[in-house]
């Protein structure tokens, strides 16, 4: 893996600068897993790659998942036997290139009746030939008594037994990051809060797009050779740039979890419940805390920061509380939750949890490459398929495609260059960098993996870095200056929901380490202390914004029931 040297605030200026100098083989016009993918496999076959990004990484979908990596059970009973082998397949490579990323859990699922027992017995014994499961991750059929052993808190009535499998848990917004970060150790130029105001075309074929930049002012003409459009929600309102009649593809969906607090909900692994219309949705512990996940509904308001209805919280909360034998779950429960919207292709006469998760590549009438759809678990097959189409395109303008550089199933992501042993790296930097809280270096393992040995070592080497935010979290001013040096953070946002994520797993959502890190940021970043306080009030406003379940009937999302 090539070391990243500085990716900054700074990197990004000089970033804007090379994006209007230079002509690039391939532009990608999103920041998230699919636009991520694609620059790391562009990069990895030696070609130009630039890449743009409207607002932060990963600040739409792909920090908004289940974060899990799944291998494809669900789709058995829709036949999709490739999907089931493709997903299965990907979720050992993402093992191999990011460990830290990719942590086994055990997936419960109670049934109820002997034929349910004998219906998911068969399904886990057909997933585990498929899907190569190794031995020790093999699945288990249990008893009424095992069952509650494991889970004593289910309830008890008319449980007959359950399946115990394997998935693997991620860290969605890690994950790009490190995909991200890859992509730039190989020389792909970044940047983020660009937004593409407008396609430019010569002789009726897209030859580059014009950004802007959405901390400062101005617009720069990026010229490629071919342009992808991995915007995930907005892709339609790309492909509208090109102009022409072409029709909107796109049927979003939204889905939501809710955080509480582990001793109201102690799972001790993912239980998956049946909610009041027979969908599956999840408890997953998260440390302290436990996640319920997902909703699955037809969505047609705003794609920035999609509201949370009280609808949509019962619905989950309900769900947990006809599974669990625990005081009643309520709304006054939830401590944190997210939302964010699937961008599916859209298929006529379908429910939301109907629709194919496949991806599909459309080529508009400029030479527009867009991609929708797909799955978290299968974004770097997903990227092959599009760089294939990248380069037909180029060989067709004649240009030669240079020799691969790297195998993008082997070459681990930034911080996966480790044995996926995380206890045995944790250990060997506790011995490296003595002095250091264990707990701390299993945090910051399991966000950065190996780059966890630039933070303790600015820790050990500078006792102003290892200067820790007044709430106890454990953020130390060393992880921030990282996130800011190494991870192209700008905002104080950036920081604490997609960087060291405090936002999802801290029990105050991260307000009590805000004052502080504003303060370092400041410093960082030369804010005033107008900017300073702005970005403050913004983060506490999200914060509170996120908790405000909204009735439905004031919102302008679709009302589809859940499906």
């Amino acid at each position: 893996m090539t070391a990243l040297g500085e990716w900054s605030a700074r990197t990004r200026a000089y970033n804007l600068t090379r994006l209007e100098q230079e002509t690039y083989d391939v532009l990608v016009i999103g920041g998230g897993i699919t636009g991520a993918g694609v620059a790391r496999e562009a990069a990895l076959r030696g070609l130009r790659v630039a890449l743009v990004e409207r607002r932060d990484f990963a600040q739409g979908t792909s920090s908004r998942s289940s974060k899990l990596i799944h291998g494809g059970l669900r789709y058995l009973p829709q036949g999709d036997v490739g999907l089931v082998r493709e997903a299965a397949t990907e979720r050992k490579v993402l093992r191999r290139l990011a460990p830290h990323l990719a942590r086994p859990i055990q997936m419960l699922v109670p049934v109820y009746s002997r034929t349910g027992y004998l219906t998911i017995r068969a399904g886990l014994f057909t997933y585990d030939h498929l899907a190569g499961v190794s031995k020790e991750e093999r699945n288990r059929m249990l008893s009424r008594e095992e069952t509650l052993a494991l889970e004593p808190w289910l309830k008890e009535e008319k449980l007959y037994g359950a399946g115990l499998y394997y998935e693997y848990l991620t860290d969605d917004a890690r994950l790009v990051l490190d995909t991200l970060k890859a992509a730039a150790a190989l020389g792909a130029v970044i940047t983020n809060y660009t937004p593409v105001v407008r396609l430019h075309l010569e002789n009726n074929r897209i030859a580059g797009a014009w950004i802007a930049d959405a901390m400062a002012e101005g617009e720069v003409l990026v010229r490629a050779h071919s342009i992808v459009n991995a915007a995930g929600p907005w892709v339609d309102e790309v492909r509208a740039l090109q102009g022409g009649t072409e029709s909107r593809r796109l049927h979003l969906t939204k889905g939501i979890h809710l955080i509480l607090l582990h001793q109201r909900l102690p799972v001790g692994r993912c239980v998956v419940m049946s909610a009041a219309d027979k969908r599956s949705v999840f408890a997953i512990p998260h440390g302290d805390l436990v996640y319920l996940g997902t909703t699955d509904t037809d969505y047609t308001g705003p794609y920035d920061d999609p509201p949370i209805t009280l609808d949509d919280a019962e619905y989950l909360l309900e769900a947990a509380n006809r599974a669990f034998r625990v005081e009643p779950l309520r709304v006054d429960d939830v401590v944190g939750a997210w939302a964010g919207l699937r961008p599916l292709l859209h298929e006529e006469g379908r429910k939301p949890s109907e629709i194919s998760r496949k991806d599909e590549i459309m080529i508009g009438p400029t030479g527009l490459i867009s991609v929708a759809g797909g799955k978290l678990t299968t974004y770097r097959r997903m990227a092959q398929r599009i760089l294939r189409l990248v380069l037909e395109r180029l060989a067709e303008q004649g240009f030669r495609v240079p020799e691969p550089i790297g195998d993008s199933a082997t070459t681990p992501l930034s911080g996966g260059d480790f044995d996926g042993n995380v206890e045995s790296l944790v250990g060997s930097l506790q011995t490296k960098w003595q002095g250091i809280r264990p707990e701390l270096l299993q945090r910051l393992v399991s966000l950065y993996g190996t780059n966890a040995d630039w933070i303790a070592g600015a820790i050990i080497a500078d006792p102003i870095l290892a200067e820790e935010t007044p709430d106890g979290c454990g953020l130390t001013r060393a992880e921030v200056l990282y996130n800011v040096r190494q991870e192209m953070a700008l905002t104080l946002q950036d920081v604490l929901e997609r960087r060291t994520r405090l936002f999802l797993w801290d029990r105050q959502n991260g307000l009590g380490a805000a004052p502080t890190v504003a303060e370092w940021l400041a410093g960082w970043l030369d804010w005033s202390p107008a900017r300073t306080s702005q970005e403050l009030a913004a983060y506490r406003a999200h914060v509170a914004e996120v908790k405000t379940f909204r009735p439905s009937v004031a919102t302008t999302e679709g009302m589809a029931a859940h499906a």
